[in-house]
């Protein structure tokens, strides 16, 4: 039978988002978590160095884990809301989980002695099952150094750690809303890819000490939330009709802090800067340029084309003032 293969790391926010999206759409799939070893037959089959890795059926393959699963819609279970506002929704969110939301991940894990002695260690343990504690300890010390070092090129720094832990306690006020309402994920009674965008990376900061033990103090029902969403392959049912509140309050962070973080990043890479900052929940946050991240407005625009103009009205009501990111042309 054929049957993607998927090749990641427990300790990686967008294998974790793949892993989970493979079981809840029901598709054959295997799952490995990458060795040392297994980065050295795998990664030669893509450009970009980073994870999940998929080959596919037809024996190509992928490791931008967003296009990836659209290009799996109409394989197993959907995981877009069919109703043209609520699909819209879901794209956004998903995709300020995977550029916005994702910021606290690498801050949280690498900003904190605590957390970067253990996530380097558990990190390398994976990669190097074999190479005994000793092997696995100094190989831990060389990545810390490595992720410590490019934690200002992507935002993370002492000014604007306090404004990324802010937004993402913010969001998790939300989730947490949203795991003790009346439906079980964002858009009703079945996951979305928008709820797997925010799995991934809580899924990974649910075992990194210091937010671990902020989610399971502040919001414990997120916490156990996960397990719900780390296999929702039995989970059965329904797209609730019309946006939750807490997709409603996610929708408004989008637009006060994901867009304008879009814009800005887009604006310095139109300027030719290296650099770009902007003020954002209550405080200045500052990194480097990332081309990626103007394909994904890029994408967002063009889902925003897409919409009628009523739609684009009630989404726009939603996401406020700064909606007008999203009908601006690129460039």
């Amino acid at each position: 039978m054929s049957h993607y293969e998927v090749y990641g790391a427990v300790g990686s926010p967008y294998s974790m988002k793949v892993r989970a999206a493979m079981r809840a759409k029901r598709l054959v799939h295997t799952w490995t978590g990458m060795t040392a070893q297994d980065r050295q037959q795998v990664m030669p089959n893509v450009k970009a160095p980073v994870i999940p890795v998929i080959k596919r059926p037809d024996g190509s393959w992928t490791n931008d884990s967003t296009p990836f699963l659209l290009s799996l819609e109409q394989e197993g279970r959907g995981l877009l809301p069919p109703r043209p506002l609520e699909h819209f929704a879901c794209l956004l969110l998903e995709d300020m989980a995977d550029e916005w939301f994702m910021k606290a991940m690498f801050h949280y894990r690498w900003a904190y002695e605590d957390d970067a002695e253990w996530c380097a260690n558990w990190l390398m343990f994976d990669s190097l099952p074999n190479a005994g504690r000793a092997g696995v300890e100094e190989a831990a010390e060389t990545i810390r150094e490595r992720q410590i070092s490019r934690m200002a090129l992507v935002g993370c720094t002492s000014v604007t750690g306090p404004l990324i832990e802010a937004s993402w306690k913010r969001v998790c006020g939300h989730l947490e809303t949203m795991a003790t309402g009346p439906n079980r994920f964002l858009f009703g009674n079945r996951i979305s890819l928008a709820d797997l965008g925010f799995y991934g990376q809580l899924k990974v900061m649910s075992v990194d000490p210091t937010p671990m033990a902020w989610m399971r103090a502040e919001t414990p029902y997120l916490y156990r939330w996960l397990d719900h969403a780390d296999d929702a392959s039995g989970i059965e049912g329904d797209w609730a009709d019309g946006l939750s509140q807490p997709v409603q309050d996610l929708l408004a962070i989008a637009g006060d802090t994901y867009l304008p973080f879009l814009k800005a990043n887009e604006d310095a890479l139109n300027a030719e800067e290296d650099s770009f900052s902007l003020e954002i929940e209550g405080g200045q946050y500052e990194q480097g340029v990332f081309k990626y991240q103007v394909k994904c407005l890029q994408t967002l625009r063009a889902a925003w084309r897409r919409l009628d103009e009523a739609t684009r009205k009630q989404a726009a009501e939603r996401i406020g003032p700064n909606a007008k990111i999203l009908e601006a042309s690129a460039g």
